[in-house]
């Protein structure tokens, strides 16, 4: 009974299964295996696991069997070779078993070409976004500290050469003293926007409230913001990466859906973290939307809750409402 449930799922599972000796020889495969590679299984029962390593994992072969043989099981990633010469990334699973009374490996291979295109086109973004930060933060530092900063040097240089005829020394010092107050409010407001002192000193529920009171007091549009419920003293990425998004919901609201109305909800629960936002705006087609990498900043919002091991729902006609679940 457990021989024939043992062969069900190894024909039946979707990702390549081999059956190794402890020096890496196949013993047996599953018909996946042989279509993925493209071999016929008699061509591979003939090999090694080295042939069908690329050529930079073939000399770890050795090294990962006796990984296995001594940890009894070895998760780890490789690269494995088609017939036709293709290479593509593996995940491998591996374990020591005992299979008609001798020690074999048995090794699961998942083909993680996929995954491994997302994580290129994740770093890709959050290099991209690093980047606008950077010129953002360029820009708010050359449009709005340095004329006041340069303003503050005209005004010492008269000073310095005792330049009073328009003016007297009490007037400039007076303008120095405030050009000065308004220069480290400036660069207060730019540190800020990089990370809000609110947002490290009370946590993610109260910048939220402020955000989104600071919005209402423009009478743009009326949000509803419900955070009581949420707790989170463990992570400050989370609460960070969280608080991005939701400004860049609401500032997506305010700049392109005409939204009059926008319900926001953040709890924690179960050891996750719910996001739910809604708004009344005029909607937009979703799949044009995530085929433009700049479209309304949602590719942005979605990896960017991708590197917090979040997951996204979104759905837009009338408005938009979107989801975010991460788990703790």
């Amino acid at each position: 009974m457990q021989e024939n449930i043992f062969n069900f799922l190894f024909q039946n599972s979707s990702d390549a299964i081999f059956l190794l000796d402890l020096h890496g020889n196949i013993i047996e495969v599953n018909d996946i295996a042989c279509e993925i590679l493209g071999y016929e299984k008699s061509e591979l029962l003939k090999k090694n696991l080295i042939n069908i390593k690329s050529k930079k994992y073939s000399q770890l072969v050795q090294e990962n069997l006796s990984i296995i043989i001594k940890n009894k099981v070895y998760t780890y990633e490789t690269e494995c070779v088609k017939k036709n010469g293709e290479i593509f990334p593996v995940e491998m699973k591996s374990r020591l078993a005992e299979y008609d009374n001798r020690d074999v490996i048995i090794s699961v291979a998942r083909n993680i070409l996929r995954r491994k295109e997302f994580e290129k086109k994740l770093l890709q973004t959050i290099i991209k976004t690093e980047e606008k930060e950077r010129k953002r933060f360029a820009a708010d530092l050359h449009d709005g500290l340095s004329p006041i900063l340069s303003t503050i040097k005209l005004y010492a240089d008269l000073l310095n050469k005792d330049n009073f005829k328009q003016t007297s020394k009490e007037e400039i010092l007076k303008e120095i003293d405030e050009l000065v107050e308004l220069a480290i409010s400036t660069s207060k407001e730019i540190a800020n926007n990089i990370t809000p002192s609110i947002l490290h000193d009370f946590g993610l529920a109260i910048a939220v409230k402020e955000f989104c009171k600071y919005v209402n007091n423009t009478k743009k549009v009326k949000i509803l913001a419900e955070t009581e419920n949420y707790i989170n003293k463990d992570n400050e990425l989370i609460d960070s990466v969280l608080y991005q998004a939701i400004k860049e919901l609401i500032n997506n609201a305010l700049k392109h859906s005409d939204a009059e109305n926008i319900k926001l909800e953040l709890k924690s629960k179960n050891n996750q973290i719910i996001l739910y936002y809604k708004d009344d705006g005029k909607g937009f087609d979703v799949s044009k939307i995530l085929e433009n990498s700049n479209g309304l900043g949602l590719n942005n919002i979605i990896n960017k809750i991708k590197t917090i091991k979040g997951t996204c729902d979104f759905y837009s006609d009338k408005g938009l409402i979107f989801m975010a679940v991460i788990k703790k």
